[in-house]
């Protein structure tokens, strides 16, 4: 969430920007020594709670039943508040029933049928094709590149909508819609996933008509005891695998690969056997989404320091939670590739893909894109370096994912 770098006293949790480099770092956890909850307020006008909570804590609130995912309560408490502002009630299609916003039982249901069209079997399959088109990219890239533009947006865009099965020509439309939508301006939003949805729909009709080997046709054909996704069901599940499937990796990418190049020594450490670490410690470190999209209170949830109140929108921070000193001890503020050691299991350290039911079904494949887009990089540039004082990077203007709008680095051989 785009949260200021200071806060006021009466607000712990402000939108605002532009936040630059790791501004947002100093900001979470100084929120997580005041408290474990603080208020915001979207660029929408909705009023939300944002959670700053070590490992433990938020993994269990990830866990929490009382914390709901039901599109249509969603909407209902979102639209009810901002009815009461006088704000635009309209909300982005995203927000529907698909396993983003979806609670046990349908949920199983759900992830059960898309799980169908993507499987581990199918994403490993993937690996090589993910590995060549990322050496394309680089080697395409100029001396003086935009490391965001020229390889970590391009990358999972890619390769989300070969699995869709997305013609290349519709693929840069998508990504602005995305974009638009992520920002939770309603005069963005709403436009844009309206077109997104429309698109889909269209794409979807095809599809059944004429089905091929991709993700969508899966989907469409997907069957667990029976029962098959409904149009809603299908057409919102579409949206999330796009809006999911590249704007977090596109994060992913950037945020391992500034981080990378901004601490010493780490690029030149950089090769087959360490960059798998070296992704996990970015997303400990500075996770490509900084707060989960929303949940409602069902209940009142009691919290060491605070409360949540029955009835409202939370959306659950991720930094802190890498950052826990009591999981990483005093440098858990630091970015430090070589923190677990060979062999050890780095992704038991933060909680980036989420938690329980709502764990991110494509984490697999985000680490490969991963994995692939470094490697390459370093495989053409390893004496590469950042063009500007990292410091300077400005943060995009999205709330839920944490990406740099631009990173330019200088690929020397």
């Amino acid at each position: 969430m785009q949260l200021t770098a200071e806060f006021a006293p009466d607000r712990q949790a402000l939108v605002g920007g532009p936040l630059r480099g790791w501004q947002h770092h100093a900001h979470e956890d100084a929120l997580a020594r005041r408290g474990p909850v603080h208020p915001a307020e979207l660029p929408n006008g909705l009023e939300v709670l944002v959670t700053t909570m070590g490992l433990e804590g938020t993994r269990t609130l990830l866990s929490d039943d009382r914390l709901a995912k039901d599109a249509a309560g969603l909407r209902a408490a979102m639209q009810d508040q901002l009815a009461r502002k006088g704000r635009p009630t309209d909300l982005s299609r995203i927000i529907g029933p698909s396993m983003l916003n979806t609670d046990p039982p349908d949920h199983r249901r759900l992830r059960a049928l898309v799980s169908q069209a993507f499987t581990v079997r199918r994403i490993n399959a993937l690996q090589p094709a993910v590995e060549k088109a990322a050496q394309e990219l680089v080697a395409a890239l100029p001396e003086d590149a935009d490391l965001i533009e020229g390889l970590a947006f391009p990358l999972p865009l890619a390769v989300i909508c070969d699995l869709l099965g997305v013609p290349v020509e519709d693929r840069e439309q998508l990504h602005h819609w995305t974009a638009a939508m992520m920002t939770e301006r309603p005069e963005l939003v709403v436009p844009a996933s309206d077109a997104m949805f429309g698109y889909l729909a269209g794409l979807i009709e095809y599809k059944r008509e004429r089905p091929d080997d991709a993700l969508l046709s899966g989907l469409v054909q997907a069957q667990v005891d029976g029962e098959r996704l409904t149009p809603e069901e299908l057409l919102t599940t579409a949206i999330l695998l796009v809006v999911a499937g590249h704007e977090t990796t596109t994060g992913l990418i950037g945020n391992a690969a500034v981080a990378l190049l901004a601490t010493p020594g780490a690029w030149d450490a950089v090769n087959d056997d360490t960059v798998g670490a070296a992704v996990e410690e970015a997303a400990r470190w500075d996770p490509p989404v900084r707060v989960t999209p929303h949940y409602r209170a069902t209940a009142d949830i009691e919290l060491p320091g605070g409360v949540i109140p029955e009835g409202s929108v939370i959306m659950i921070g991720l930094g802190t939670a890498g950052r826990d000193p009591l999981v990483h001890g005093p440098t858990a503020d630091r970015f430090d590739p070589t923190r677990v050691p060979a062999g050890g299991n780095a992704a038991l350290g933060h909680a980036a893909f989420g938690h329980g039911v709502h764990y991110c079904l494509g984490h697999h494949l985000a680490r490969i894109e991963a994995r692939a887009a470094l490697t390459a990089l370093r495989a053409r540039a390893p004496r590469a370096r950042l063009a500007v004082d990292p410091a300077e990077l400005e943060r995009g203007d999205k709330v839920v994912p944490n990406t740099f709008a631009s990173a330019h680095a200088l690929l020397e051989p």
